[in-house]
C-alpha cells in the first residue's frame, strides 16, 4: 500500500514554470519509502509524523541519537501562533494556541528494508506545534511536522504549518466527493465511462463545499446569495420554504433551506448539515428549478 502515495505524487505531474507542488500527507504518508521518493526525485513535502523513530541530532562536536518525537518537544520555543482546529467524532471546531518549534535531524533507514528505497539516511526539517493551555476535558493539538523545505526559523515553520492546515479542505472536499455526491457508488466498468462521472461530480462537490464555506463566513448573514447561486435557484428555493419569491435570500438562510429540503430540522440544538442532506437537497432543488424552467415555456408559449 506504501506505493500509492508514490503513485499518487507521480500522476500530479510537474509543477508549472517557477513554481513548485508541495505535498501535504497526513500520519499515512509517514512512510520512509515514501520520503527517501521525494528526496529522490526532487519533490516537496509536508509530512505529520506517525512513527517515533530513532534519529540523529547534530551537535557542535558530534551526533547524538534520539527518538524523534521526544527531539521535536524538546526544541526551544520560537514564539507562538493561533490555529483553527476543525471539528472531528461530534466535537466543534475551536482555536488553539500552539508552541511552534523546529529543528533538523538526520533519518537512517530502517534496518530491514520496507518497500522500495535506497541505503542513504535523509536530511529532514522537523517543525513542532503544541498546544499550550487546552479546555478541561479536550485533547491538546501537537502536530510534528516532517518536510524537505527549510524550516529554520519563525516564519517558515509557521508557513509550513499553514501548509499543513490546507489538509482540512482537501479532507472535507473528499468527504463531499464521498459522502455527499457519491463518487464511489456508479459502476461503470471502463475508465472512458466513470472519468466523465468522476469529473462531473467532482465539480458539484467544489460547488457544495464553496456553498457550505460561504455560509460559515462571518458575513454570511449579509451577503446576497446571488453572488454565487445562480437567481432562478434562489427564486425557486425561496418560493419553496418562505411561500413568495425573494431575491435578497442570505448566503446563511439560502444554505440552511437547501438543508431544509434535504432532511435537516434545523432545530437549535441540531448539529450543523451534513453532506448527505446537502446532496439530497441540492438534487432536489435541480428537478424543481428544471419544473419551474418548463412551466414557464408553456406559459410563454
Amino acid at each position: 500500500e506504501s506505493r500509492l502515495w508514490k503513485r499518487g505524487s507521480e500522476a500530479i505531474g510537474p509543477a508549472p514554470s517557477g513554481r513548485h507542488w508541495i505535498d501535504v500527507c497526513d500520519r499515512g504518508g509517514d512512510l520512509f519509502e515514501y520520503l527517501a521518493f521525494k528526496h529522490a526525485s526532487g519533490g516537496f513535502y509536508v509530512v505529520r509524523s506517525k512513527h517515533d523513530r530513532r534519529v540523529e541530532v547534530e551537535e557542535e562536536t558530534a551526533q547524538r541519537r534520539e527518538q524523534l518525537h521526544t527531539y521535536a518537544r524538546s526544541l526551544p520555543s520560537l514564539g507562538e501562533k493561533t490555529v483553527e482546529v476543525p471539528s472531528r467524532d461530534g466535537r466543534p471546531g475551536r482555536t488553539a494556541q500552539v508552541r511552534i518549534a523546529a529543528g533538523v535531524v538526520l533519518v537512517p533507514p530502517p534496518k530491514n528494508p520496507r518497500g522500495e528505497h535506497g541505503t542513504e539516511p535523509l536530511t529532514l526539517g522537523v517543525v513542532y506545534a503544541g498546544e499550550i493551555d487546552p479546555p478541561p476535558g479536550v485533547e491538546a493539538v501537537e502536530w510534528i511536522l516532517l518536510t524537505n523545505v527549510p524550516a529554520e526559523g519563525w516564519a517558515q515553520a509557521c508557513e509550513r504549518i499553514t501548509w499543513y492546515s490546507c489538509r482540512w479542505i482537501v479532507e472535507e472536499y473528499h468527504k463531499g466527493q464521498k459522502t455527499g455526491c457519491g463518487i464511489e457508488l456508479p459502476q461503470f466498468t471502463t475508465k472512458g465511462r466513470l472519468e466523465p462521472v468522476i469529473a462531473l461530480l467532482s465539480v458539484v462537490a467544489v460547488y457544495l463545499l464553496q456553498l457550505r464555506s460561504s455560509s460559515r463566513r462571518a458575513d454570511a448573514h449579509e451577503r446576497r446569495a446571488d453572488e454565487i447561486i445562480p437567481k432562478e435557484h434562489v427564486a425557486v428555493l425561496s418560493a419553496w420554504r418562505y411561500g413568495e419569491l425573494r431575491s435578497d435570500l442570505s448566503m446563511y438562510d439560502f444554505y440552511y433551506a437547501l438543508a431544509r429540503l434535504g432532511g435537516h430540522q434545523n432545530r437549535k440544538h441540531d448539529h450543523p448539515p451534513g453532506w448527505i442532506v446537502l446532496w439530497r437537497g441540492w438534487m432536489k432543488l435541480q428537478d424543481m428549478v428544471a419544473g419551474a424552467a418548463a412551466i414557464e415555456k408553456v406559459r410563454c408559449g
